[in-house]
């Protein structure tokens, strides 16, 4: 749904006020808990008229998966390898941290005893982050320093650091559009049962990489030496980060441009909710 159709949808739904308005209505004030793909999470609601009422509120979730979880799945390992081109390739084990919600705002439209229509905006709240745990060390080539002969340079899988994907949506405010079956508040009685049915339109995803960790202080050499023999080979040493730095950067970019390109058609994210509405209370405008 592009833009235009979507603000003219919801204008026709907000103009349905003006002609569902009863004088004899009693206004209707309650709350909703809702459970949904989205998360969970509960809405206030106003519902002025018979057929329209109004909702604002929340959902959020977060989990956790581990790469014995993703393995499990997919049915093979998820660690990958990005090439060294001075020592080992590095391998992480991959996990990932994901979290998505919304606070919206919605209007709902029940022309029909079991069924309604609905529409609104929302504050995006996903956001996610796929860790690389490294499985070996970076090692080095290695370097002769006077007086102290031959050393075996690395920096150990522990200093290394993560690496990191992060993945937003490149749109916060997002609207919704859905479809339910039951009532979108009480209507009748005092509470109500509902499955929905709706979509938010979110756009692109970004994605974007780091990995810390690669610098000098944390080079483990196998022997003690003093700065000043540090100094004799540092150079050296730079330039041999630069250069991993270098292909890391350069393969991880081809990642995230090949995942770019698979998420890329993937503009809505789907919505399935339950909702159990309770009416509080009501009263005469």
């Amino acid at each position: 749904m592009n833009k235009k159709t979507f603000v003219l949808f919801f204008t026709l739904l907000i103009s349905t006020i003006g002609y569902t308005q009863n004088n004899d209505f009693n206004h209707q004030i309650g709350i909703s808990a809702k459970a949904s793909t989205n998360g969970f999470g509960g809405d206030i609601y106003y519902r002025p008229t018979k057929m329209v009422a109004f909702k604002a509120g929340a959902e959020y979730i977060s989990f956790n998966i581990k790469a014995s979880t993703l393995e499990r799945y997919v049915g093979e390992s998820v660690n990958f390898t990005i090439r060294n081109p001075i020592g080992d390739d590095l391998t992480f084990n991959s996990e990932g941290k994901f979290k998505t919600g919304a606070l919206s705002l919605a209007v709902g439209y029940q022309p029909f005893k079991a069924f309604y229509l609905t529409a609104g905006i929302g504050k995006y709240l996903f956001a996610s982050d796929v860790t690389g745990v490294p499985i070996s060390d970076l090692t080095f080539e290695s370097q002769n320093i006077p007086d102290i002969g031959t050393v075996n340079p690395k920096i150990s899988k522990e200093n290394l650091g993560t690496y990191n994907i992060t993945i937003n949506p490149s749109n916060s405010i997002i609207p919704y559009i859905g479809v339910g079956l039951g009532s979108f508040v009480p209507q009748n009685k005092t509470i109500s049962f509902a499955l929905e049915i709706g979509a938010y339109y979110v756009g692109n995803y970004v994605l974007q990489s780091d990995i810390s960790g690669l610098n000098t202080e944390n080079i483990d050499y196998g022997i003690s030496i003093t700065q000043n023999q540090k100094d004799q080979i540092s150079d050296i040493i730079n330039s041999r980060i630069n250069i991993v730095t270098t292909v890391l950067d350069r393969e991880v970019n081809d990642i995230v441009n090949d995942i770019n390109k698979k998420i890329e058609p993937y503009k809505f994210y789907p919505v399935l909710k339950l909702t159990i509405g309770f009416r509080a209370f009501e009263f005469r405008k």
